[in-house]
């Protein structure tokens, strides 16, 4: 069990960031990282004695330089980065404005570096964790989701190597590659999930599941569920998957 700790998450006023936020508060500081100023109070007051709170729109490396400037004189000492905030396109490639290309990258996979690179050095001090929220997407790419599914595998491959560069540090990182998981903003996305027969998880469960996969040290933490044997069909038969999604992409 996690405790006693300084710990960031961002994307916390909704789906898996508020129930990771709701559960680790109850024995550490939360430094609650989201856009939403009203939900941010709002998220506080379940816990004004460990959740503090940070405004900011993660697509606007200005605004982060400002929010880490701000943690880092409020707390010396930071042990877990949580990198679990990120926006979706479900839509063809073509249909996709550049504008939007460059927002989702910017929140999904650039404030990630970003903030990584900012606290990394704080984290390594306390030999604490980083845990990056990817997806599914990010090992078995979907079609009308080519911006976030590359997005995610961007966000696998950086941790990765990124665990494998600090493994003689101490610190520990993660990488959680939930499958569809319920969240408010996401209802397009959730309704073409339909198309491909996804499964959709209620935040508590994913968020626990990842509590309980870090405590047993598991460094890919992906869900106990029917998925696992897509992912093995994705390595050794691509072909089959390519058949599957393309049958249904037809029903749209």
């Amino acid at each position: 069990m996690i405790q006693g700790k300084n710990i960031i998450i961002t994307g916390a006023t909704s789906g898996i960031g508020l129930e990771l936020v709701q559960i680790l508060a109850q024995h550490n500081n939360i430094l609650a990282i989201g856009r939403d100023e009203k939900k941010l109070a709002d998220l506080k007051r379940i816990n004004s004695d460990h959740i503090h709170t940070f405004v900011a729109d993660l697509s606007d490396i200005s605004a982060l330089d400002m929010i880490v400037k701000k943690i880092l004189i409020k707390f010396n000492h930071i042990d877990a980065l949580f990198n679990n905030a990120g926006i979706s396109i479900a839509k063809k490639f073509l249909d996709t404005e550049q504008d939007e290309i460059n927002h989702l990258f910017k929140t999904n996979v650039l404030s990630v570096f970003y903030l990584t690179r900012a606290f990394l050095e704080k984290i390594i001090e306390s030999k604490g964790m980083i845990v990056n929220i990817g997806s599914l997407f990010g090992d078995i790419a979907h079609p009308l989701f080519s911006i976030y599914s590359s997005s995610k595998f961007a966000i696998k491959g950086f941790t990765d190597s990124l665990r494998r560069e600090y493994l003689h540090t101490g610190i520990k990182i993660f990488y959680v590659a939930p499958r569809a998981t319920k969240t408010p903003g996401l209802e397009k996305t959730m309704n073409i999930g339909k198309y491909f027969k996804m499964n959709i998880d209620e935040p508590r469960a994913v968020a626990e599941h990842i509590l309980y996969s870090i405590d047993k040290g598991i460094y890919r933490i992906y869900p106990k569920t029917i998925e696992r044997i897509f992912l093995f069909v994705q390595k050794f038969f691509p072909s089959l998957i390519d058949e599957n999604l393309n049958k249904r992409i037809s029903r749209i």
